[in-house]
């Protein structure tokens, strides 16, 4: 379907007879708009009155374009999660990949969402096709607790099929990683001590490997600038966790360490975050 045909299911709360121009009409031009270059209610207007042929190649704008502020009283009307869904179809329609893409789920305040006491900040979680450079959704959520239930309502609704879902360690979750393996995607997620066991068992086994110096694959990558130089060592083996969390995390096969070394101003730092996954360990980071 093209951009068009699914914003034609996009509703609205005006009456039919406060309906003078069409809501595809205007949602077109302030998309067309925006992706333009336009970056408030006058630039949409100015846009639309200059292109306004072009515009009509697309969609009829039979009582030409709106004013600005007739724009802005028409988006007030529209029932936004219809909208959000219409968007979030045509973006996943247009996702070309090579391999397995990667979804990488990304949690941040939002500056100015606070007063005083930053645990009142408001979240907002991105789901952003790495690969394609598209987000393809995003949520509020009223505080840190919340993300977790808002990334699986996202997964919910998200085309997942042969992704590599990643995570930072708040989401290191049995129902999340089950959720994640029903809609036949693979995951990567941080493991920390929110989950104390399956930390230790994961941080174990690779310090049993390192002091045995035995076969492990590595993938080395090094980065420099501002100064400061760093190399990143990627471990990953295939998980040998006990059998009651086995029994609990079913979906992981492997496990990986990143080590990264630091240097700045002559000072050197090591440190080293964990990851378990439901890829096997012979497929490439």
């Amino acid at each position: 379907m093209t951009l068009i045909e699914h914003l034609t299911l996009v509703e609205e709360t005006r009456s039919e007879i406060n309906r003078k121009h069409n809501l595809v009409d205007v949602m077109f031009l302030v998309i067309s708009a925006i992706m333009s270059g336009a970056e408030g209610w006058n630039d949409i207007e100015t846009y639309g009155d200059s292109k306004i042929d072009w515009l009509r190649q697309h969609r009829p704008f039979a009582n030409g374009i709106p004013r600005r502020h007739t724009v802005a009283r028409i988006l007030r009307c529209i029932v936004i999660d219809t909208l959000l869904e219409a968007l979030l179809c045509w973006v996943n329609e247009q996702r070309t990949h090579q391999g397995k893409p990667i979804i990488a789920f990304d949690g941040k305040v939002l500056r100015g969402s606070f007063r005083g006491n930053a645990k009142d900040a408001l979240q907002l979680v991105t789901a952003y096709d790495t690969e394609n450079g598209l987000v393809l959704s995003q949520k509020a959520t009223p505080n840190k607790k919340g993300e977790i239930e808002t990334v699986k309502d996202m997964l919910d609704i998200l085309e997942l099929k042969g992704a590599v879902v990643t995570l930072d360690a708040l989401h290191c979750q049995r129902e999340t990683l089950e959720k994640i393996s029903e809609k036949k995607a693979h995951v990567v997620v941080q493991v920390k001590n929110n989950q104390p066991k399956l930390y230790q068992a994961v941080q174990s086994q690779f310090q049993s490997l390192f002091d045995a110096q035995k076969e492990k694959i590595v993938v080395e990558h090094k980065e420099s600038g501002h100064g400061r130089q760093e190399e990143r060592y990627v471990f990953q083996l295939k998980a040998k966790l006990p059998p009651e969390l086995t029994e609990k995390w079913p979906t992981i096969r492997s496990i990986i360490a990143v080590e990264r070394h630091r240097s700045a101003n002559g000072k050197g730092t090591v440190d080293t975050s964990y990851y378990v996954s439901s890829l096997s360990p012979k497929h490439k980071l």
